[in-house]
Order: structure tokens, then C-alpha cells, then sequence
């Protein structure tokens, strides 16, 4: 039987108000579930955005990775895993060098596409090129007992860097980061490479052969050179009649190296202690620094100069009142 008879054999039959009745519930019942149950909405989720025909010979700046699309449709098709329906491209087939507006494409299988964004992408292509860069080291980390990274042996020295040209241009150096966290003995590393350009900035998106590259290190112990002033230490009262009116430090301060952790709360120098108990007159003394074992002087000792002026017993200063 065919579609067409079954129909006209639904409509034959005594109780066909019945069934037509029974199609207008359905219908209802359809709408209902449509509009109340299952209403027309709108959802924004964010999408992979796929690039396609991508060209080994360019490197392409500027692409993102996800764009927001806008969809409608029934409210139970966009409830789940609705991005997994929708597909954007961006396509690099007529990719050129330089700066270039590129459209996008977004479809989907589930629910009207309202809109995207970005629509178009305003993308940057550059040729690849490649040039032999020396390696050079820099430590990281921190040491043990004020020790540094000395003198390095690296295998290789040189490596290839590849990449956009405009920005391998910028390139000068390759670094391998040598972990010295917890060292204070010669060792040896595999250390992983990175690009840097003028400035010391790290330059992305390099591809360098070999990626590693075997460090053998020596520790060195750390110092730090700074100026300090001199401070003289004096002791004992002065002789009745006299006065300090003024004391110099030649030379008033001293260029001294020493470990960082001593350095960092290095802040005078005081000679050992001089004594002006004894003292009758200005007087000029070679005093001896007093000096942590760690810290190394420019020089050991300084002359410190005390001049004295007399002054009235305090006795006489009252018989002249009187």
C-alpha cells in the first residue's frame, strides 16, 4: 500500500473526527513541546579556528586560536558539546608576504549561524630563513655558599636557528640556561636553548638544531666590589685640659670585595680600637682596619688624625666669676 492509499484509508473511516481531532492534539502537542519546552534561543560559544592550506614556506603572525560565534536554534540543541558542531577555517592557500586581511568561514551543524568575531583576521606572513648563532651560557637559579657560574665548556658551540626572517634578523646569540641550584663543585648539564636578540629578549617561535646542548661548568666563588667609609673607634677619656675639636679618616673610605651575603649588609668599616687616653696634643696615628676574615681590602690600614685645642679647668672658670 502506499503512502497516498494509507492516507486516504485514514480518512475513510466512521470516526474520522475523531482522528482529526487526534491531529490537531499532535500538532498542538508538537508546538507546545517546541516553543515551551524546547523554545528558540540564542548561545555564543568559542571555536577552534582551524587554519587550512597552511604553506611550510611561510610563517603566518596574527592568526587566534579560538573566535565567538553567535547561534540560534531549539534550546536542546545547543545545550551540549555545541562547539564541537561548528567548524571555522581561516584559509592560507594565496597567503603573500607582509601584512594581508584574511576572511573566515565558520559553519554549523547544529542551529543558524547569527554572526562571528572576528569575521576577518589581519595577518602578518614571513619567509623562513636559517644561520649558524653561537651559544653562550647564563646561569639560573642559586648557588650554594656564594658561589657562581665560572668558566663553561659548551658542546656544540654553535647552533642552527630557523624562523621568520624578520625576526631571525634579530638574533645574535643563542643561550643555554644552566641550572646551578644547589652546586658549588665543577658538573656537567644538558641544557635546553632559547633565542635572544639585542636586548637579551627572548625571541619566540625558533627552531633550533640541536635543541640541547652538553654544559660542562666550573663554580667560582662569588664577590661583590663597593665603597665603604672608614669609621674610627676610639676608647679612654682625654686628658684633663683638652678637647677633640676634630678627627679625619685618610682616606675616609676604602674599596673592599667581598661575598655577597657580607656585602649586602656591608655598610662601614671601623678601625681597631685607638686609645686617646694618653693623648697631649693634635696627633696623627696608622690604625688597622677591623675586617671580616672574607672581606679583602684595597689597603689594611688608615691614618687617622685628632686635633685638640686646650680648655680652662672648670676650677679656674669659677674663680673667674667670682
Amino acid at each position: 500500500m502506499s503512502f497516498f492509499d494509507k492516507i486516504f484509508d485514514f480518512f475513510r473511516h466512521d470516526d474520522l473526527g475523531a482522528k482529526v481531532v487526534s491531529i490537531f492534539l499532535a500538532i498542538g502537542l508538537w508546538y507546545y513541546v517546541m516553543t515551551e519546552q524546547n523554545p528558540i534561543s540564542e548561545r555564543i560559544v568559542e571555536v577552534k579556528l582551524d587554519k587550512i592550506n597552511q604553506s611550510d614556506e611561510y610563517y603566518v603572525a596574527g592568526i587566534p586560536e579560538k573566535i565567538a560565534v553567535t547561534v540560534r536554534g531549539p534550546r536542546i540543541n545547543l545545550n551540549s558539546n555545541l562547539e564541537e558542531k561548528i567548524t571555522a577555517k581561516v584559509n592560507l592557500k594565496n597567503i603573500k608576504p607582509g601584512q594581508q586581511t584574511l576572511p573566515i568561514s565558520v559553519k554549523s551543524r547544529l542551529g543558524q549561524v547569527l554572526s562571528y568575531t572576528p569575521s576577518e583576521i589581519n595577518a602578518y606572513a614571513d619567509t623562513y630563513g636559517e644561520k649558524k648563532v653561537s651559544v653562550i651560557a647564563r646561569s639560573v637559579g642559586k648557588a650554594l655558599d656564594d658561589m657562581a657560574l665560572g668558566s663553561c665548556v659548551i658542546e656544540p658551540n654553535e647552533v642552527v636557528v630557523r624562523g621568520p626572517s624578520r625576526r631571525l634578523d634579530t638574533i645574535n646569540r643563542v643561550i643555554a640556561r644552566v641550572d646551578i641550584s644547589g652546586q658549588s663543585e665543577s658538573f656537567q648539564s644538558n641544557c635546553d636553548l632559547v633565542a635572544v636578540n639585542d636586548y637579551g629578549t627572548d625571541v619566540p617561535n625558533m627552531r633550533i638544531t640541536p635543541g640541547m646542548v652538553k654544559v660542562s661548568a666550573s663554580m667560582v666563588h662569588q664577590m661583590h666590589s663597593l665603597e665603604i667609609p672608614v669609621v674610627p673607634l676610639i676608647s679612654g677619656e682625654l686628658p684633663e685640659g683638652i678637647k677633640v675639636s676634630k678627627i679625619e679618616v685618610v682616606p675616609s673610605s676604602i674599596r673592599v670585595t667581598a661575598p655577597p651575603s657580607i656585602a649586602s649588609s656591608l655598610k662601614e668599616i671601623q678601625t681597631k680600637t685607638l686609645d686617646v687616653s694618653k693623648l697631649t696634643g693634635s696627633q696623627e696615628f696608622a690604625c688597622e682596619l677591623d675586617l671580616h676574615e672574607k672581606v679583602l681590602p684595597e689597603t689594611r690600614t688608615v691614618r687617622v688624625r685628632i686635633s685638640v685645642e686646650s680648655v680652662k679647668p672648670k676650677k679656674e672658670k669659677n674663680e673667674a666669676k667670682n
